[in-house]
């Protein structure tokens, strides 16, 4: 008994190993072939079957004391790392207390102005926010959804509704996702920020990428659906992870 909860107790430690070593790090690897529907039944699997090597050691455990042990000790092992995922998993997408601010009470007066202007000038009112945190900013909005922290912008969306200064987001100084889907906007020289990382302008009918070289330190890049015809512009972007300029009629591809 104690033989078969310790080969249980190896082989799903030894699985649970493989999973987050080579299973999440090599694409062609098994775990990623396996279907997502499967994964939680997968998983609540390898718990009830260290349940199962636990029972049996502590059965056992009279006859095979160090063999007891030491499947014991696997079983607890595992079980630790599945509560530390689980809980980690629990918790994720939720914000720390403090974290975020749900209205402008803190918010810097200088940028409380600047926001105005821009909000104003999109023809809604601050009264329209929608605040949120950052992995929720993207989500469309009839309004705008906006994400303080501490006191400053460090998100916006108001994609959907007409830009007429991008020259005032550069009075944001702690913006760093920006969302200007479906704005009108042809031309972003206006745009000057080293702060935003994360800019989304599809939908638009801008023509030259040059314009956005104002923003130099942009990571993720979402330009679906303009009017560019050439990718000259890209190598302003150092920091460049992601990119999508699906959509666009482009004939030119810069090659560095």
């Amino acid at each position: 008994m104690v033989i078969r909860s310790l080969l249980i107790a190896l082989l799903v430690t030894a699985f649970f190993g493989y999973s987050f070593t080579i299973g999440l790090t090599e694409p062609d690897s098994l775990i990623k072939k396996i279907p997502d529907f499967l994964a939680i039944p997968l998983l609540l699997a390898c718990v009830l079957l260290y349940v199962l090597a636990a029972w049996w050691a502590v059965k056992g455990f009279s006859e095979h004391k160090f063999m007891a042990i030491v499947s014991l000790g696997f079983c607890a092992f595992g079980l630790s790392i599945f509560a530390v995922g689980f809980l980690m998993e629990m918790n994720s997408g939720k914000a720390a207390a403090g974290q975020y601010d749900y209205d402008f009470k803190r918010l810097d007066a200088g940028e409380k102005t600047a926001l105005t202007k821009i909000i104003e000038g999109a023809g809604l009112n601050l009264s329209n926010a929608t605040f949120t945190e950052h992995w929720h900013v993207a989500d469309t909005t009839s309004t705008f959804r906006i994400c303080v922290q501490k006191g400053h912008v460090t998100a916006l969306n108001i994609s959907n509704h007409p830009i007429r200064e991008l020259d005032l987001f550069s009075q944001l100084p702690q913006l760093g996702d920006l969302y200007l889907r479906n704005c009108g906007l042809s031309d972003m020289s206006e745009l000057k920020s080293t702060r935003i990382d994360r800019l989304d302008i599809s939908d638009n009918q801008i023509t030259n990428l040059e314009t956005l070289s104002g923003v130099p330190n942009l990571r993720w890049l979402f330009a679906s659906n303009n009017k560019l015809t050439s990718t000259w512009g890209l190598e302003h972007f150092k920091q460049l992870i992601s990119k999508d300029l699906s959509k666009n009629p482009i004939d030119t591809i810069q090659v560095n």
